[in-house]
């Protein structure tokens, strides 16, 4: 009788190891992240960006470091989010679950001693579960965290255009005014717009406070379709000529 449980518990004992060997291979694939996308990532200090993948575990809202989470500049040489890297620049972390992170852009030291994003610089994002064991321990991955470089992108412009008056008469003086606007802020003070019938350059402006004017009194009897086109800067991109969205049609009786 003895032999007999003897024999049973050998059978059950090896089901219940391999059980075991299941359950922590599948707790260590559901703690391993991986990351799918990032969104776009410009010079802007105050900026959304999303990470989204699985395996990211959970995380309380904050401003400041943690042990699972890092931006390093691969061309300035800086880095964001490690607390034992004791970093000047910071995260803003707006929300964090198994599967999205979204980041409100950069804390801290921002700003000093060139700690700033430039468009084409090459930024490495480290990332581990913040329910794991993992945690920073220099430049590799070797201790369970994902790695993705994304490339600094200048933040994305739209450019509106209004007259005053429109319609107007034949030699009236007409003022052209162009707002210029992006979801990371409001570009530069100083920067160009061109304002253009066709292939003809009629003038140009200059920004303030996001806004460029331009006065004409020369334009052509009937229907005249007038674009603005903001030049850019190393910050902002600029908008194409064939931007729909910057011009309109004015008329002069």
């Amino acid at each position: 009788m003895a032999k007999l449980i003897l024999r049973c518990s050998c059978l059950i004992l090896p089901g219940i190891v391999a059980a075991a060997a299941v359950a922590v291979a599948q707790s260590v694939s559901d703690t391993t992240p991986k990351i799918t996308s990032v969104s776009k990532i410009t010079t802007a200090e105050h900026q959304t960006i999303t990470i989204t993948g699985s395996g990211f575990g959970t995380h309380a809202a904050y401003t400041g470091d943690s042990d699972y989470i890092s931006f390093y500049d691969k061309k300035k040489k800086w880095e964001a989010g490690y607390e034992p890297d004791n970093d000047t620049v910071t995260l803003i972390v707006n929300s964090w679950t198994n599967t999205k992170i979204t980041l409100g852009g950069f804390a801290g030291a921002w700003g000093t001693h060139d700690y700033t994003l430039a468009v084409g610089n090459k930024e490495e994002i480290r990332l581990w579960n913040a329910q794991g064991a993992g945690g920073p321990f220099g430049l590799t991955c070797d201790d369970g965290c994902v790695k993705k470089t994304v490339t600094i992108v200048a933040a994305t412009t739209s450019t509106e255009i209004r007259s005053s008056p429109n319609p107007s008469v034949y030699g009236e003086p007409v003022t052209f005014t162009a707002v210029v606007t992006s979801g990371d802020g409001v570009p530069p003070d100083g920067g160009k717009v061109v304002f253009m019938k066709g292939a003809e350059v009629l003038g140009s402006g200059t920004l303030r406070g996001g806004v460029a004017s331009f006065t004409t009194s020369t334009l052509d009897l009937g229907a005249n379709s007038i674009k603005a086109v903001y030049a850019g800067d190393s910050d902002f991109a600029g908008t194409g000529r064939d931007e729909e969205s910057s011009s309109l049609i004015h008329t002069v009786n």
